[in-house]
C-alpha cells in the first residue's frame, strides 16, 4: 500500500467513509486524498453558521488555526480579553466539549441554556461553549448585547469553513501559526483560501530562524512586511497546564491587545474627532 493510499484511508476513516476508499486509490494518488478531505469538510449546509445576524450584536472575529495544534484557543482568549477594554465581549467556542481548550478557562460557571450552550464568565468576558456534541446543525447563539464576538471554531470546523468561504463573509479574521517549517507551509494554504490581508498570530520566537523564513509563501511574506504578523511568545507553564481560570501570561496578554487593535481599531476620543472635523472644515475654507 502506497503512502498516498494510506493517507487517503486515514482521512476517509476519520470522515466515516469506510466503503469509499477501494483498491483503485493508488491509481489516483493525491486526488483521492483531496477527495476524502472535501467529503469530510465540504458540507456547507451542515457547518454553515450565520456569524452576523439579528441577535449577534457588534462585530464578529474568527480565530482560525493555520494547522492543527497552532494554539488558536489561546489566541482567541487573549484577543477577546484584549477587546474587553471598554466593550462587552463574548467568546464562543465551537469545539466539541471533549476537545475544547477553553473548558477550564471560565472563573464562574453560569450554567447550561436550553439551546445547547454552556455559559460562563471570566472577569468581564462572557465565555460560551458547546454543552454537547453537535451532530447536526449548530445551535443558535445565545441572545447577547455584546459589542464584539470572538469565535474559536475548532480545528474540525475550520476545514469546513475554509472549504465554504461564504461562511467567512461579514467577519474579521485572525490566522494562527507556529514558527516552524511545516506550520508556515500549511498556513500559506489557509491564507490563500481566506484571501485578502489577514493578521497572523505567530506563536514562537520573534526572530524567525532562517529556514522558517525561507519556507514562507508569498502571502505570509507580505504579511510580515506589512506588519500584520504579531509574535506571541511561548509560555512554558501555559504549554504544560493549558488554559485555566488564572490570568494569561503578561506577554501573551500583550500580544492579544496588539491583535485586538489590528482587527477592531479603537476610535479616537470624542474631543479628538471634533478637532479633526474642525481642521478639515478649515482646510475646505
Amino acid at each position: 500500500m502506497t503512502v498516498p493510499a494510506m493517507r487517503a484511508a486515514v482521512v476517509a476513516i476519520r470522515a466515516g467513509l469506510f466503503d469509499d476508499v477501494t483498491d483503485d486509490v493508488p491509481a489516483h494518488g493525491d486526488q483521492a486524498f483531496g477527495a476524502a478531505l472535501r467529503s469530510s469538510a465540504g458540507q456547507p449546509d451542515r457547518f454553515h453558521v450565520p456569524w452576523t445576524r439579528a441577535g449577534l450584536g457588534g462585530c464578529a472575529v474568527l480565530v482560525v488555526a493555520g494547522h492543527a495544534g497552532a494554539g488558536a484557543s489561546t489566541i482567541a482568549l487573549a484577543l477577546a480579553e484584549g477587546l474587553v477594554e471598554g466593550r462587552r465581549v463574548q467568546l464562543v467556542d465551537y469545539s466539541e466539549p471533549a476537545r475544547s481548550g477553553l473548558s477550564a478557562a471560565p472563573t464562574i460557571e453560569v450554567g447550561t441554556d436550553g439551546a445547547g450552550w454552556r455559559c460562563g464568565r471570566r472577569d468581564r468576558l462572557d465565555l460560551v461553549r458547546l454543552a454537547r456534541r453537535a451532530d447536526g446543525a449548530f445551535p443558535p447563539l445565545p441572545k447577547t448585547d455584546a459589542d464584539a464576538t470572538v469565535v474559536d471554531p475548532g480545528w474540525l470546523m475550520t476545514g469546513a469553513l475554509l472549504d465554504s468561504p461564504r461562511s467567512l463573509v461579514g467577519c474579521a479574521l485572525v490566522v494562527v501559526t507556529r514558527v516552524t517549517v511545516p506550520a508556515v507551509r500549511q498556513t500559506e494554504h489557509v491564507l490563500a483560501a481566506v484571501g485578502g490581508e489577514v493578521p497572523v498570530a505567530a506563536v514562537g520566537p520573534a526572530r524567525w530562524p532562517r529556514l522558517v523564513e525561507a519556507s514562507c509563501g508569498p502571502r505570509l511574506r507580505e504579511a510580515r512586511l506589512n506588519g500584520q504578523v504579531i509574535p506571541v511568545p511561548v509560555d512554558r507553564r501555559l504549554q504544560t497546564i493549558g488554559l485555566t481560570g488564572d490570568r494569561l501570561p503578561k506577554s501573551v496578554a500583550a500580544a492579544g491587545r496588539v491583535l485586538a487593535a489590528l482587527v477592531v481599531p479603537v476610535p479616537p476620543p470624542p474631543h479628538r474627532r471634533r478637532a479633526a472635523r474642525t481642521g478639515r472644515a478649515g482646510e475646505t475654507r
